[in-house]
């Protein structure tokens, strides 16, 4: 039986890989319908699927287009949020039902381009150019995802390494240099998600203008960019750079009162990205480990970590360092 994380309860269903399928082929049907209002709006005499048959309405095209799309995405891609099933199968699973989604959206954009003859081309049923490389591009975010994707509730030899750290700060506290530093970014799953999910919808509307890709393909780099951050902690501040540049959050070790380790959720604390108000200020990545201080001046602070050991290190230089200058030599 593979071990869990001291702390944490067994759970059945992994809720990121769960929303992941949900939230991504729910988004690529809302691309595919907005692409598919503004490029069949000359069709008056309907489109046939790409199974063929009679010309449908417009409406009911995307309808079955949408249903489709989010029938193969989410119903096979819910299946590797199981975990109770083999990790390597729940990678297989989210990869299938990754290249199932873009394979279908990429049929029926296909149909809708090869009956519309964009471009001056002739009109066909289906666009064979547009499923070729769609297709391809499909099987190759499927093996992304499935090579990329860490199932949840895992014991890893890095835990073990990171155990093997707190025992030993733990039988000597003061051992542990009060320097620490590490980067803030999304998971990789969700970075999948937001740059896909702005370049399908701007390959689509690039059909009406170019400058739509490079728009969409732009916010979705700045929300990426948003999400991301580098974490410095030493003897007289804790520090929080947005993209590893721009000091968002800077707390002088003078105005901690404490600070304490927590596995929290990001909703709870204003969302992920950079959140001030009330007095408060955050950056978090993700939910999961993160550490909460509570300075004299500031506030509360809330910083992300990538894990609880470095969330811990982090609480534990803070506590050392609360309310004290920077030494000199």
């Amino acid at each position: 039986m593979t071990p869990l994380r001291p702390g944490r309860r067994e759970r059945h269903i992994d809720a990121r890989a769960l929303r992941f399928a949900i939230i991504f082929p729910a988004l690529l049907s809302v691309g595919l319908v907005v692409g598919g209002v503004l490029v069949g709006t000359g069709l008056d005499r309907g489109v046939v699927l790409p199974t063929g048959g009679d010309p449908v309405p417009l409406a009911v095209f995307l309808a079955v287009a949408v249903v489709v799309t989010l029938l193969l995405g989410a119903g096979v891609g819910s299946q590797g949020a199981r975990t109770l099933l083999p990790r390597n199968l729940r990678r297989v699973l989210l990869g299938v039902a990754m290249a199932l989604q873009l394979a279908s959206c990429t049929l029926f954009v296909a149909a809708l381009l090869g009956q519309s003859g964009q471009g001056g081309a002739p009109v066909v049923r289906v666009d064979s150019y547009v499923v070729l490389m769609g297709s391809g591009f499909a099987a190759a975010m499927g093996l992304v995802l499935a090579l990329t994707f860490k199932p949840d509730e895992q014991w890893t030899s890095a835990d073990d390494a990171a155990l093997a750290r707190a025992l030993e700060s733990a039988a000597d506290p003061m051992a542990a240099n009060d320097t620490l530093a590490y980067t803030l970014h999304p998971r990789s799953s969700v970075v999948i998600m937001i740059l896909l999910a702005g370049v399908f919808p701007g390959a689509i509307l690039s059909l009406v203008s170019g400058w739509f890709m490079a728009g969409f393909l732009l916010a979705a780099l700045l929300t990426v960019a948003a999400l991301t951050a580098t974490v410095h902690v030493d003897r007289s501040r804790l520090m929080v750079k947005l993209a590893g540049v721009l000091p968002v959050i800077v707390v002088p070790c003078t105005d901690v009162d404490a600070a304490v380790s927590l596995d929290i959720v990001a909703r709870d604390y204003g969302g992920w990205g950079l959140r001030k108000h009330g007095g408060s200020e955050s950056f978090l990545a993700a939910s999961g480990a993160a550490v909460v201080v509570r300075a004299g001046q500031a506030g509360r602070v809330v910083v992300g970590a990538p894990n609880l050991d470095t969330a811990d290190d982090l609480s534990a230089i803070l506590n050392r360092r609360a309310g004290k200058g920077p030494e000199r030599h």
